[in-house]
C-alpha cells in the first residue's frame, strides 16, 4: 500500500482540534499517522498522568493553561479523530507536554497527515 500525504493549515483563531478532525473529515481521512504538528496556541488544555499512579492505565488529570506557546507534536488519527501528544514552548525556555484536548491556534498550525491509500 502506499501513503498519501495531506498538509492541514489551521488559521489562527480557530480551535485546533475540532478544526482538525473537519479538515479530516472533508479529506475522507479515517485514519492515519500525524506526522508533524507545529505552529502556536494559546487558552490550550492538556491531559497528563498522575506520577503516583500504579494503575494500567494510569490515572490522569486535566489542565487548561491560559497562556501562548509554541507548538510541537505527533499523533495519530483514528475513526476520524485526532489524538496528539504535543510539547508546548512557553516564554523563558519551560516546556509543558501532554496530550492535547484542545486549544486556540495563534498565528497558524501546520499538520501534516499520512494515511494509506
Amino acid at each position: 500500500m502506499r501513503s498519501k500525504q495531506f498538509r492541514i493549515k489551521i488559521a489562527e483563531g480557530e480551535e485546533i482540534i475540532g478544526a482538525l478532525e473537519k479538515k479530516l473529515a472533508e479529506l475522507d481521512v479515517a485514519d492515519g499517522v500525524i506526522v508533524s504538528c507545529v505552529g502556536a496556541m494559546s487558552e490550550f488544555e492538556l491531559i497528563t498522568i498522575y506520577q503516583n499512579s500504579d494503575k494500567i492505565p494510569p490515572e490522569h488529570f486535566v489542565k487548561k493553561f491560559d497562556r501562548k506557546a509554541e507548538l510541537l507534536g505527533v499523533g495519530r488519527v483514528e475513526n476520524g479523530k485526532a489524538h496528539l501528544h504535543v510539547s508546548c514552548g512557553l516564554e523563558g525556555g519551560q516546556t509543558l507536554s501532554g496530550h492535547l484536548v484542545g486549544g486556540i491556534v495563534t498565528y497558524f498550525a501546520d499538520i501534516t497527515v499520512l494515511s494509506e491509500e
